[in-house]
């Protein structure tokens, strides 16, 4: 803290901004504001005086920097007493969350009376016993583990001594945030005659020289806004709902000169404006000071009694001279302020003019555009819009966006999110302004398409049900009719089917196998099958010349029944190995295989005769002794 340059140094030194040079001097400055407060709650023997590290945050020290922290013609309208109380206190120097104190408080209570109950045991434990007992059996504990959850440990009565020092703890921090909340009310209000400047240009002086000073000053709303509000507002989310209590609690202590309704068009104008230039940050804070801003919009704009009680006869409701010539209002808004109806024409022009910036930045092919708007929106969503005819508008925008043409997957999620929010709270009655009678329209053309929606579901299932039970008809059936599912395979055909298994006929069996002949009947071969038809036309001609002849010819003289079983056995063999002598000639590129005399034997080891033989019938035998092997027969087998 005592390394810590003074707020003249760190603007004017260090080129810091106005408004982030505040934001880190603040700490330091609200310790030196509130310091004798501090030592008091802290029961501390402390010096009457802050350390001297604090000396340069003290405020009289820092109101002759004042001065080169904003423009010389800021100074006309804004007083040091505005700027020094804006900037120098934060949100829980004006607001105290009340609310969520008292749960805090009420749940630790809870937590303490139970562990209390525990400790005392007897009928008022008994409950809770039986709880952490089952919950201990439903973790697989035995018995001893079941006793231990259900007795009070020095595990429980170190976690009772902990929530009562945190409950106690708790009640002092209110009772100390809500003394500080009444102590800043109360300065303000001492001092809210010298917040703002009395306007020296609006004075109005009539002939006899009697001054009739006019306070509401026209320049001020836009120097607030543009100096106080604006900077601080998008530095964080905490300054951005400081800057919304703020101009509420001037509003509320009735600050003269504090032209609420003027304020809030230059808050519209200047959220419109930017909307177009934010990053994502800045879009976020500002739909926290927005919405926190349009609560009281909206109360006033649909209560009559929160208008009635809240804004009507203050200094707020009174307008400048300037500003109701430009909004068509009469001269009764300078002194008594603006009526119920002319405050909702204002309301209008400021709904319109939120509501065509928003369309604007979603129809925006800029990619910063769109995702402010939607950020903005969709934190405003149960204040804004209110009227149905900006509503449907926004609606209608957000359709590109959601459909799937959209290249940006994240525009595209954050829209149907915005969508159906907005949705929910056109159904739960956010659109105030929407006709009886456009709403019971509505409500029946959605009942209508949710109706068709369902009949349409239920003729899906009809059909469904009824798809189902044929097949499963067809399947039941399916040996009697012949039916199967039908499949087929890349070539159209159906599945496991090949047309050339049916061309070609059964697969033929062994033609050498015996003939069989019963003791009765007639004798039938093995080797084929009655009705044969494998290889019809020219393959089979051409099979049958291969195994060794006519096969009907064969088959007869095995009918037959004559010859011994060695000139059937040579029968097989002959058919088996090579066709009959005279076909040769008709295929004289037959290829040749081995044989030799009929003689031939296969070669003994230490036999001469039979090498030389057999080197002769290799060296090339003359063409009859081929022919003649070829009419006899391999005898090698």
């Amino acid at each position: 803290a005592a390394s810590m340059p003074s707020l003249s140094d760190l603007h004017e030194k260090y080129g810091v901004d106005t408004a982030v040079a505040w934001m880190l001097c603040r700490p330091l400055v609200r310790k030196s504001m509130f310091y004798m407060d501090d030592s008091n709650l802290a029961s501390k023997a402390s010096p009457e005086k802050p350390p001297a590290y604090l000396k340069p945050f003290t405020l009289s020290e820092m109101t002759a920097s004042y001065q080169s922290l904003l423009p010389q013609a800021a100074w006309k309208h804004i007083t040091h007493s505005m700027f020094e109380s804006f900037y120098s206190l934060s949100i829980y120097d004006i607001t105290c969350p009340e609310e969520r104190y008292n749960v805090d408080t009420d749940r630790l209570k809870k937590e303490c009376e139970r562990l209390t109950q525990l400790q005392s045991g007897g009928a008022a434990a008994r409950g809770q016993m039986s709880a952490l007992a089952a919950a201990a059996a439903a973790a697989g504990g035995n018995y001893d583990q079941i006793r231990q959850a259900t007795a009070f440990t020095k595990t429980h009565a170190l976690e009772l001594d902990r929530l009562k020092r945190n409950a106690e703890q708790l009640s002092k921090d209110f009772q100390r945030q809500r003394a500080r909340c009444k102590l800043v009310h109360e300065q303000l209000e001492g001092k809210k005659d010298s917040l703002i400047t009395e306007s020296q240009e609006e004075k109005r002086t009539d002939e006899g020289g009697s001054d009739n000073s006019n306070r509401n000053n026209s320049k001020f709303a836009s120097a607030f806004m543009t100096f106080c509000i604006y900077p601080r507002c998008f530095l964080s989310p905490e300054d951005s709902l400081y800057c919304a209590h703020f101009v509420k609690l001037l509003h509320k202590i009735k600050v003269p000169g504090f032209l609420t309704i003027e304020v809030i068009d230059n808050i519209v104008n200047a959220v419109t404006g930017s909307l177009y230039c934010m990053t994502e940050d800045e879009a976020g804070n500002c739909s926290i000071f927005l919405n926190e801003i349009w609560k009281s919009v909206n109360s006033w704009r649909y209560d009559n009694d929160a208008f009635a009680s809240e804004l009507k006869d203050t200094p707020g409701s009174q307008l400048s001279e300037q500003f109701a010539e430009e909004n068509g209002i009469e001269n009764h808004a300078l002194t008594s302020g603006i009526t119920h109806d002319d405050y909702k024409a204002i309301y209008s022009q400021w709904h319109q003019k939120i509501g065509s910036a928003a369309i604007g930045c979603l129809q925006s092919s800029e990619y910063m555009h769109t995702r402010a708007a939607l950020i903005v929106l969709s934190r405003i969503v149960l204040v804004f819009p209110t009227q149905p005819k900006t509503g449907d508008k926004i609606l209608k925008t957000l359709g590109p966006l959601q459909s799937d043409d959209n290249a940006r997957p994240d525009i595209r999620a954050t829209a149907q999110g915005y969508c159906s929010q907005l949705i929910k709270a056109r159904d739960e009655g956010m659109w105030k302004e929407e006709n009886v009678a456009a709403t019971k329209a509505r409500l029946e053309r959605e009942k209508m398409k949710a109706e068709e929606r369902k009949k349409k579901l239920a003729k899906q299932h009809e059909d469904m049900k009824k798809e189902s039970e044929m097949i499963s008809i067809q399947l039941r059936d399916g040996g009697r009719d012949g039916w199967r599912p039908e499949r087929r395979d890349d070539r159209g055909r159906p599945w496991g089917i090949d047309p050339r298994i049916h061309s070609r006929g059964p697969p033929p069996l062994n033609p050498g196998a015996s003939t069989f002949t019963p003791k009765s009947g007639e004798s039938r071969d093995l080797h084929g099958r009655s009705g044969d038809s494998r290889r019809p036309g020219i393959e089979r001609e051409v099979w049958d010349r291969d195994r060794g002849g006519n096969s009907r010819q064969s088959s007869d003289i095995r009918r037959q029944g004559g010859g011994s079983e060695t000139s059937r056995g040579a029968e097989r063999r002959k058919r088996s190995r090579s066709p009959e002598p005279g076909e040769d000639v008709e295929r004289p590129t037959q290829k040749r295989t081995r044989g030799g005399d009929r003689d031939w034997a296969p070669h003994r080891r230490g036999d001469q005769s039979s090498s030389e033989a057999q080197s002769s019938s290799r060296g090339g035998p003359r063409r009859s002794d081929r022919t003649d092997r070829r009419g006899g027969g391999s005898s090698r087998y």
